[in-house]
């Protein structure tokens, strides 16, 4: 049984070393998702989520997994919920939304950005940051010590057109 635990966690860590996961869009009764997987850890997706009850404005968030053997749970650690990131070469101020015990770690929710109309600037500015397409992202300071590995990558080719798409379904399925 453990065997089967380890074989899948395995392989849901392993990078992902050939063409970059296409971007998903899914629904559901309230949320329109347009996600993508992350490249460093195939798990590590990012998140636009759009909301249909409010004006399909969207949250983007991320979830990383960690193995890190940590004096105690993420929770307890992240109890005041703000993290600096380096988020595509910005230094910003994130929040930690949920810790959960996931496997043989933890998986923790982080919010980069809530309650966010789409617009052209926010496109320009997101592809601003993008190095070779990739948005990229670092756990900073002393948070890093909490995350065995404290960055991933997520492929942002062809997000313009991604995230029209995603607005214009929440748009054309709001309640």
């Amino acid at each position: 049984m453990i065997f089967k635990y380890i074989l899948i966690l395995s392989i849901w860590l392993t990078p992902t070393l050939l063409l970059a996961d296409p971007w998903q869009i899914d629904q559901d009764e309230n949320f329109i998702t347009l996600k993508k997987n992350g490249e460093i850890q195939h798990g590590n997706n990012i998140h636009f989520n759009f909301d249909k009850d409010n004006g399909c404005k969207f949250n983007v968030f991320f979830f990383i997994y960690t193995m890190q053997d940590n004096p105690s749970p993420l929770e307890e650690i992240f109890e005041d919920p703000q993290i600096y990131l380096n988020f595509g070469g910005q230094d910003i101020l994130a929040s930690v939304g949920f810790t959960s015990p996931f496997g043989l770690g933890e998986i923790a929710g982080i919010y980069v950005a809530t309650n966010i109309p789409l617009s052209n600037d926010f496109i320009q500015m997101n592809e601003n940051m993008l190095q070779d397409n990739l948005m990229t992202m670092t756990i900073q300071k002393e948070y890093a010590k909490y995350f065995d590995i404290p960055e991933e990558n997520w492929s942002f080719e062809n997000f313009g057109d991604k995230m029209h798409e995603a607005h214009n379904t929440c748009i054309a399925n709001q309640v």
